[in-house]
């Protein structure tokens, strides 16, 4: 029996199911600061990941205290028809890019093997989840299953005299005086995020957070700091 509520898989070429059947998606549910984190950031054709298309992601690999840029991840996601312009002055895609990307389930599946199942790390993260959640979910029949955690609520809650919650990176990288020579792309974003992580993780061993699960913990008192702070 076929349930009506049940959502089938698009479908998809063979190839392309091969690929998404070959992923190794089981989510990494614990691990070191030491181990590989995945710092990932999507332009979108406007400010609601609910329903604005997802264009671009880019994503760095950080390795115990560096940042792995061999390899990156950035990927196009062809669009039927291009944002408006007052849009590509935002997120820099052009129309062209946009109408000569790549097929979306391809670029999906580079950005799902390149990320696996190891925890991902973003700005603003419920943004970028639920971005690619909807695109992988509509493209490729697939959730999103990995552990996410928001350095704009992680930083914050380590770092007190920092700029505060609901605060744009920048704040952040000028707080750390992080030099940034490109943003407002996918991968420059990143690259960015990635270095903030860094100059985090000597503060979460200060604390004494050294795993992912102690991490996901701590990050879920942000709702009671706010409210102390209001």
């Amino acid at each position: 029996m076929i349930w009506s509520f049940l959502r089938p898989r698009p479908a998809l070429s063979s190839a392309l199911a091969a690929r998404r059947n070959a992923l190794a998606l089981e989510p990494v549910r614990d691990q070191s600061l030491d181990d590989s984190w995945v710092v990932v950031d999507v332009e979108t054709g406007g400010l609601n990941p609910r329903v604005d298309p997802l264009l671009a992601i880019g994503a760095v690999r950080v390795a115990g205290r560096a940042i792995d840029m061999a390899p990156s991840c950035e990927v196009h996601l062809r669009q039927r028809e291009a944002t408006a312009s007052d849009n590509i002055l935002l997120h820099g895609i052009t129309t062209g890019q946009q109408l000569n990307a790549q097929e979306p389930a391809d670029a999906l599946l580079d950005w799902l093997a390149f990320a696996g199942g190891q925890p991902r790390l973003a700005y603003h993260a419920a943004f970028d989840r639920l971005a690619l959640t909807r695109a992988s979910e509509a493209c490729l029949g697939l959730k999103e299953r990995a552990v996410w955690l928001d350095l704009a609520v992680l930083a914050p809650l380590l770092v007190a005299d920092g700029p505060g919650f609901d605060r744009p990176l920048d704040d952040w990288l000028v707080h750390f005086r992080i030099p940034v020579y490109q943003r407002h792309g996918a991968l420059a974003d990143a690259y960015a995020t990635a270095q903030l992580w860094l100059a985090l993780l000597p503060v979460a061993r200060a604390h004494k957070l050294i795993r992912l699960r102690q991490l996901v913990r701590f990050s879920r008192q942000a709702h009671w700091f706010r409210s102390t702070r209001s």
